[in-house]
């Protein structure tokens, strides 16, 4: 069950046992509770981060009932999350000698030895914990994936994500990790397919809906992106992230005034969010309208005065009315803050360019070619560069050089043209 999900149904089902719970921390006195809904507290408070509550409801719950094997795996759960996983572990081999056929303590002793290094031993117990989890075979599964994950082993976690999907594919958890890590690895395709398949049996899940935009997004599928956060949106309204997604792909989607559209809903939200003012005023830059991008740009740097891709877009609207020194300034600014920005040493090299500052701009684009050579756009400015300088046989080599970095047709096409 998913931390949304669980929280909805601890709220439905255990609400008061909850309060009551915290009324009793504020109080000092302690409440009885029965054993279920001592897990579920400490669950609770796990799933919220709250590390020292869930520590006090398991104490009690195993001082109330003490041959709870229950509570005492919540208890090893709460030291492997504080990070005692040496003492987690002891706690653990004491509950096994109460219950030896128990899945869940072999999995939590697997995962204290996965944690601790020991890795051969940490699968021995794995292996047993599967061997005796009977029909729950694929929660077991994800369960050792996510320890995979805790220990910074990312290839064999999906490798046990994937396990636990054919056993049983409607395993939610297992679809949305899956999603998640193809992400991660810019396999869009596959994300897109893990959250197809989830929505398919539940397609009411709006965190769902927002990841598959996300996916859509960076596989190149605008429309589609913005299909799946409108269902995101529409399935709840205060998740307010989906609009500004909807606005990045409406850019994306060159749809622009529907783009600026979703940013100024998004900052009726959250109005202090400097990067919504600076999409709005690249949507108005590419839009013409260059008096209102000049002032979203200002009014994110007002927020946030290190938002280099405001003082990018000042740049650029400066480049366009030919204000060439406010225009370097401004880009200089930008590639203060994000010195990696190859686009960004581009643009400058340009402006130096139509300036006259031929030097400036060489440098410049020298910078750019040595942060993204395989970039075209760094050898044509240059080849442009020394053009303008009467530098021809400098720029034919400068192109073929270009080519061993770039396999774009339009440096052929350039190098053609001055032959």
């Amino acid at each position: 069950m998913e931390k949304e999900e669980r929280d909805n149904f601890f709220q439905e089902n255990n609400g008061e046992a909850l309060n009551r719970f915290k009324s009793s921390l504020l109080s000092g006195r302690k409440s009885y509770f029965d054993i279920s809904e001592f897990e579920e507290i400490v669950e609770h408070f796990l799933d919220e981060g709250d590390i020292n509550a869930s520590e006090i409801a398991a104490r009690q719950g195993m001082q109330i009932h003490p041959e709870a094997v229950e509570l005492q795996l919540k208890y090893a759960e709460v030291l492997l999350n504080q990070g005692k996983n040496e003492v987690a572990l002891k706690h653990l081999n004491f509950i096994q000698k109460i219950d030896a056929n128990n899945p869940d303590v072999f999995l939590l002793r697997g995962v204290a030895l996965l944690l601790l290094g020991d890795e051969e031993k940490a699968k021995k117990s794995f292996r047993r914990s599967l061997r005796y989890s009977g029909s729950d075979n694929d929660e077991i599964l994800h369960q050792i994936g996510n320890a995979y994950v805790q220990a910074g082993k990312i290839d064999t976690a999906v490798q046990y994500f994937e396990e636990a999907l054919t056993i049983n594919p409607k395993n939610f958890s297992a679809l949305e990790e899956l999603g998640f890590f193809s992400d991660l690895e810019g396999n869009f395709q596959k994300s897109i397919d893990y959250y197809n398949r989830y929505l398919d049996i539940d397609p009411f899940n709006f965190s769902i809906w927002f990841n598959l935009g996300f996916s859509q997004s960076g596989a190149g599928n605008y429309e589609k992106a913005i299909e799946a956060y409108e269902y995101a949106s529409l399935l709840n309204d205060k998740y307010t992230y989906a609009l500004f997604n909807l606005g990045n792909a409406y850019a994306n989607a060159g749809k622009f005034s529907k783009a600026i559209e979703k940013y100024t809903e998004y900052l009726e939200f959250d109005p202090n969010n400097d990067d919504a003012w600076s999409y709005t005023g690249e949507c108005y830059l590419n839009l013409e309208e260059h008096s209102r991008a000049d002032y979203y740009y200002g009014k994110a740097l007002k927020i946030n005065p290190e938002n280099e891709n405001a003082w990018f877009g000042k740049g650029l609207v400066k480049w366009i009315e030919k204000n060439w020194d406010e225009s370097i300034a401004f880009m200089k600014k930008a590639i203060k803050y994000d010195k990696q920005n190859s686009d960004y040493w581009v643009a400058l090299a340009k402006v130096f360019n139509e300036s006259n500052r031929i030097e400036e701009a060489e440098e410049a684009v020298v910078n750019a070619s040595e942060l993204e050579p395989e970039n075209a756009e760094v050898w044509l400015t240059w080849a442009d560069i020394l053009l303008k300088n009467n530098k021809l046989s400098a720029a034919v080599k400068t192109l073929k050089n270009g080519i061993k970095q770039s396999d774009s047709p339009l440096l052929k096409y350039r190098m053609v043209s001055l032959l």
